[in-house]
């Protein structure tokens, strides 16, 4: 679905920064189907990070087209920061919501936004996938991109997307464009979903941000193998999306328990999360926290996050953060809000 640009935090960056340091179906020419943990761009490296398969753009500023081998069509993704990124910073794609584009959630996604503003802070890189045009075609699939199927979606085993990371990934990284070990993904909905497929696939992201996604169990079950910390962020009860492609008797799809059982599969591997419910129903709340979580993600050396005490509902005294304290949660514990 879409995504509200609402935030639920009047916290500043200067508390953030301060208490995060303290608490130290048929598939197509798109290619085969592929399990989690699996990329599809070559790496003879063994690192994880994938070599480019096709030519690679002169990554600039604006709309850059790749062409990762195995695809029918050319991708399009908007690129920022491009002149500034100095091979120190972070990547950070982010994937659209549903009837949504680059574009328009730079323009009002506060969550969006301040990646944006935290991708230019540290000399990084942001890019934003455009979808291929015949994955919102679908019948009864409106969603942008091809594993984000509705109740009764086709073609929800094509990897055109995977490719598509994989490539943009292994574009940023031979131009020296980023840090290999600050490699991330995030999205909010449809997109939110898209990224929580792409931490079970990949083999390279440092972290991840779902906002209102998750994996729908049901039909398309994940089990996260990679060593990628995730924050899992969903907006309570009413974080829905209601249209064509929701299943359910009322024609919504509710968020949270996706997400929850996103966020037990992540630390069941072994790998650190947490949730975050912000209970602004379907929106992108929490973006700041979003934004330095995905900065501060790093494959090497782990998150400086890890070890925090969630779950202490808001107690004095700790030197920890009053947002994580009063949204967040472990998978496993009731939200501070039940």
């Amino acid at each position: 679905g879409g995504g509200s640009g609402s935030e639920a935090s009047t916290a500043s960056e200067s508390t953030t920064l301060e208490s995060a340091s303290e608490g130290s179906s048929s598939e197509t020419t798109a290619g085969e189907s592929t399990t989690g943990g699996e990329s599809t761009g070559s790496d003879p490296d063994g690192d994880g990070i994938p070599n480019p398969t096709g030519t690679c753009p002169n990554i600039a500023n604006g709309v850059n087209t790749f062409c990762p081998a195995g695809l029918d069509t050319c991708r399009a993704a908007l690129v920022v920061n491009a002149p500034a990124a100095d091979g120190e910073g972070f990547l950070a794609l982010h994937w659209h919501g549903t009837y949504e584009s680059p574009d328009g959630v730079l323009a009002w996604d506060t969550a969006a936004q301040a990646i944006q503003e935290r991708v230019v802070a540290e000399n990084g890189l942001m890019v934003l996938p455009y979808a291929d045009p015949r994955a919102p075609a679908r019948a009864n699939t409106p969603f942008p991109w091809w594993r984000v199927c509705g109740s009764s979606g086709t073609q929800c085993d094509r990897i055109d997307d995977f490719r598509l990371a994989d490539e943009i990934v292994a574009c940023a990284v031979e131009q020296e464009l980023v840090d290999p070990n600050r490699l991330t993904t995030s999205g909010m909905s449809a997109g939110g979903t898209m990224a929580s497929h792409l931490v079970n696939y990949s083999t390279y992201l440092a972290g991840a941000v779902s906002w209102s996604g998750g994996v729908p169990t049901a039909w398309q079950p994940s089990m996260p193998d990679n060593d990628t910390a995730v924050m899992v962020v969903h907006g309570g009860a009413t974080d829905a999306y209601c249209g064509a492609g929701a299943p359910g008797a009322n024609g919504c799809y509710y968020f949270r328990p996706p997400s929850e059982v996103f966020g037990a599969n992540v630390l069941d591997a072994g790998n650190f999360t947490f949730m975050c419910d912000h209970q602004a129903g379907h929106a992108a709340a929490m973006g700041l926290q979003g934004a330095y979580f995905l900065a501060w993600s790093h494959r090497a050396n782990g998150h400086v996050w890890e070890g925090y005490p969630f779950g202490l509902g808001g107690a004095v005294g700790t030197g920890s953060s009053w947002m994580l304290n009063h949204y967040c949660y472990l998978p496993g514990q009731p939200s501070p809000w039940d």
